[in-house]
């Protein structure tokens, strides 16, 4: 490495790990995450074991219970990714040590949205189980609230008789349902952890369309789309425009901060220097790696809306 940018690195690589502002990651916060994981190795896991219920004594010296404790063991992957960008020239290469600097603070942005798509993509995507994860299992279809589903419309929501509906409350209450009916083990009375709901902007749009000014949750309704809240229904809402959508539907998820772990390790590969092949000019690369997995299927629902 050139001298003359050599002390200019450790600068540039402490402001990309620096912790997730809101304007750069939104998922982040809403899972069980880890942004300094050192631990050696290309896997990590999350282990649960089973618990049996209690035998009833039924003779006055009963024999005492026998078996083993069995265990479950989900599995995520370490994924490395990279960028690089050119500086104009060594007085721009100073401010990168500045992380308001623009093309810094491009660069952090990149790295949140990454770490962003593979939450989205970890949420309904296969589980690997396993001592390696090789046991690969799909989503459960019966944690998908599809596009057409009319449980827990409420009377006043304006929808169609049939077909595709956008986000309604009734879906809203639903995730919460199946959330409760989940019964994910913590230490606030089996609720799993804080709530989230991920959407869209048009979600918030069709949800204030859907629900009449007449309705008690036309107001909440109001103020979340307003932004003036972003906690109802149980759930802090989170929007990103990340969302899956596909044939006309957009997948939105709700789920428990605990069902989903993220890693991140910290940035070893960095530097600063000339490119010898680009006529000279100075760069700035980073490659790191990032992990996630689903810990517990049902602590996540995908709820599909309709949208044109």
């Amino acid at each position: 490495m050139s001298n003359e940018a050599a002390h200019y690195t450790p600068g540039f690589q402490a402001n990309l790990e620096l912790q997730p502002q809101v304007k750069n990651s939104r998922l982040i916060q809403c899972v069980d995450a880890d942004l300094g994981y050192t631990t050696p190795g290309k896997m990590f896991n999350a282990d649960d074991l089973d618990v049996d219920d209690p035998r009833d004594v039924e003779t006055r010296v009963p024999d005492s219970p026998e078996g083993f404790a069995d265990h479950t063991r989900r599995v995520g992957f370490f994924r490395a990714f990279h960028d690089g960008r050119f500086i104009e020239d060594l007085e721009k290469v100073r401010m990168l040590q500045d992380p308001a600097n623009t093309v810094m603070s491009g660069m952090m942005a990149k790295k949140w949205k990454k770490h962003d798509q593979l939450i989205l993509a970890t949420l309904d995507g296969p589980s690997y189980n396993g001592e390696n994860g090789t046991d690969v299992q799909t989503f459960p279809s019966a944690q998908v609230i599809p596009a057409n589903d009319r449980n827990f419309l409420h009377d006043a929501e304006t929808v169609a008789a049939s077909g595709d509906l956008p986000l309604t409350v009734g879906k809203l209450i639903y995730t919460g349902v199946k959330l409760d009916e989940a019964e994910i083990d913590t230490d606030d009375g089996g609720n799993g952890g804080e709530r989230f709901f991920v959407w869209s902007a048009r979600q918030k749009g069709q949800l204030l369309a859907s629900t009449p000014a007449t309705s008690s949750d036309y107001n909440t309704v109001k103020a979340l789309a307003a932004g003036t809240i972003n906690q109802a229904f149980g759930f802090t809402f989170i929007r990103t425009e990340l969302l899956p959508k596909a044939a006309g539907i957009r997948r939105c998820y709700g789920f428990v901060r605990k069902a989903i772990h993220f890693k991140n390790r910290p940035i070893q590969n960095a530097w600063i220097d000339r490119r010898k092949d680009k006529s000279g000019r100075w760069y700035a690369y980073y490659e790191t790696e990032h992990g996630a997995l689903r810990r517990y299927d049902t602590g996540v629902v995908a709820v599909d809306c309709a949208e044109a």
